[in-house]
This record gives structure tokens, C-alpha cells and sequence, in this order.
């Protein structure tokens, strides 16, 4: 009489399969969890382009940059523009600067970002450098009156931001 031998997985060959997952499973939630944070810097940026129109109309009117939201024609409190992830909007001589709080990520939380205004020699449209990236091109910061806006990047980690915002 002939034994049939049953087929089948190995403990070890179970025991690598598991493995595999759980190392593709650690990459997935590392790469998730950058994706959240992304999409949290983004939703400032959106809150910054409502304080861009109010710096550039008070720029475009006095001929300085304005030193702080109530010169921008915006609330004086920093506090009264946030959202989920943004604590406040300040403006200091013309620079917008973001203060991430609220339901921000841990990695964010606390931190800032910074969006400069640049004016071209040609007095177009007034370009923004955001974070770490580069001075828009043919421009200067903004001045006037004494007043220069100073180019801060922020202190988020450059890989939570857009492209555009990093070197």
C-alpha cells in the first residue's frame, strides 16, 4: 500500500508570507500617513491665498508692505481665520505666516509656514515664495516706506510640502 503525502504550506513558507505582509503593510502606512499631512498643508495654503488679496490691496495703496493684519484691512486677532488643521493667519510686514493647531497632524502641529511676497521690477502681479522654495524670478521683496518683508520659510519638514514650496 502506497502513502499518499498531503500538500500543503510550510510553517516557514507561512511564516514568510507573513513577513512580506506585515513589511508591506508598515510602507502603506508610512506613505498614508505623509499623504494626510500633505493634504493638511494644503488646506493652509487655501487659508493663505485669502490673506494674499488683502496684503497685496494694502501694498498697492500705501506703497509698504502692511505690518500686521489690521494694516491689511483683515481682523487684528490671528486666531479668527483657522480651520481644521490651522490655528491662525498672522501677517508680519507683508509675510503671511500659517500656525498649524486644532486636528493637525503631530508631525505639523505647532509648526509654521511661511509665504513671502516678492514684487517684479516691472510692477506685474505680486509673485509668493512659499516654504523653501525658490525667489520668483526678475523679483525683489516686497518694501517700501522702510518696511522689507523677511523671507522665513517656516518650520514644517520640506517633504510635507507641495513641490512648489520646496527647493
Amino acid at each position: 500500500m502506497m502513502l499518499q503525502r498531503t500538500r500543503g504550506f510550510t510553517l516557514i513558507e507561512l511564516m514568510i508570507v507573513v513577513a512580506i505582509i506585515g513589511i508591506l503593510a508598515s510602507l502603506a502606512v508610512s506613505a498614508y500617513q505623509t499623504y494626510t499631512v500633505r493634504a493638511q498643508v494644503s488646506e493652509a495654503i487655501t487659508f493663505a491665498a485669502n490673506a494674499k488679496v488683502p496684503i497685496v490691496d494694502a501694498f498697492t495703496n500705501s506703497g509698504t508692505p502692511p505690518a500686521d493684519r489690521l494694516a491689511a484691512g483683515m481682523s487684528a486677532n490671528p486666531g479668527d481665520t483657522q480651520g481644521s488643521y490651522v490655528a491662525s493667519v498672522n501677517v508680519v510686514n507683508g509675510r503671511v505666516d500659517i500656525v498649524f493647531g486644532n486636528d493637525a497632524h503631530q508631525a505639523i502641529f505647532g509648526k509654521t509656514l511661511s509665504l513671502t511676497p516678492y514684487v517684479p521690477a516691472t510692477g506685474a502681479t505680486v509673485a509668493w515664495r512659499c516654504g523653501y522654495g525658490s525667489v520668483p524670478n526678475g523679483t525683489s521683496e516686497m518694501s517700501g516706506g522702510g518696511v522689507t518683508s523677511p523671507y522665513q520659510p517656516g518650520t514644517i519638514d520640506p517633504r510635507y510640502l507641495p513641490s512648489a514650496c520646496r527647493q
